[in-house]
């Protein structure tokens, strides 16, 4: 295999697969990586000016992805994540509907701050992935690749940092003002704190993995 290549399955008879590079199919394919942490919010992590707590997060291995949200499978029931527009204490309406953050970020916000538990932040999906990621990195469409098929995420944007999170991860008694803390505010700003992807356009819910591949397709 030629270096920087990454082996995929195709299709090479009824019934049955083999590999071969996807990019060799589709040059404007290109891997992110696994989703190695799948997670929803049964409440709110954050409260206004009192402070952050992420004990409402639940870790996954099945969830449905659809136009109004992100629920979890656990056991014999689902889940609403807090930002899924059916939640009893919905976030922004349903319009940040899902969220999906890096390891590699991770690991710059741990060694600023000391430490970041994977998924502290509360973005949805946690991809395995080492670089720092720019929104122009994730131009295009996110492609989860399942067992059940593709599911097409759109248009990223950067989910802002708060004064809430950032005086969490930094071990503070009390909510520092965003005025008074810039420099560490800028620090998870311009997507390291995630990113938000629109979901609107999906037919229905669809099923994402622990493990589904995540690409981007320009």
């Amino acid at each position: 295999m030629r270096p920087g290549l990454v082996p995929g399955r195709t299709r090479v008879g009824r019934g049955g697969y083999g590999f071969s590079d996807p990019t060799c199919q589709n040059p404007r394919m290109r891997l992110l990586g696994p989703i190695v942490r799948l997670q929803v919010q049964r409440d709110p992590l954050k409260t206004k000016g009192s402070g952050y707590d992420p004990a409402g997060i639940l870790a996954l291995e099945v969830a449905a992805i659809g136009p109004l949200g992100i629920v979890g499978r656990l056991q014999d029931r689902w889940v609403l994540d807090a930002h899924h527009a059916a939640h009893p204490h919905s976030r922004a309406g349903g319009r940040r509907a899902l969220s999906i953050g890096f390891t590699g970020h991770y690991d710059r916000m741990a060694q600023r701050f000391g430490e970041a538990p994977l998924g502290c932040a509360g973005e949805n999906l946690i991809v395995a992935t080492p670089n720092r990621l720019e929104a122009s990195d994730l131009s295009g469409t996110l492609v989860v690749r399942g067992a059940d098929g593709d599911v097409e995420l759109r248009r990223a944007r950067v989910a802002a940092p708060c004064a809430e999170f950032t005086s969490w991860i930094k071990r503070l008694d009390t909510v520092l003002p965003a005025v008074d803390q810039p420099d560490d505010i800028a620090f998870l700003d311009d997507g390291m704190r995630g990113y938000i992807l629109d979901v609107a356009h999906l037919p229905h819910p669809m099923t994402v993995r622990l493990g589904d591949e995540v690409w981007v397709r320009q």
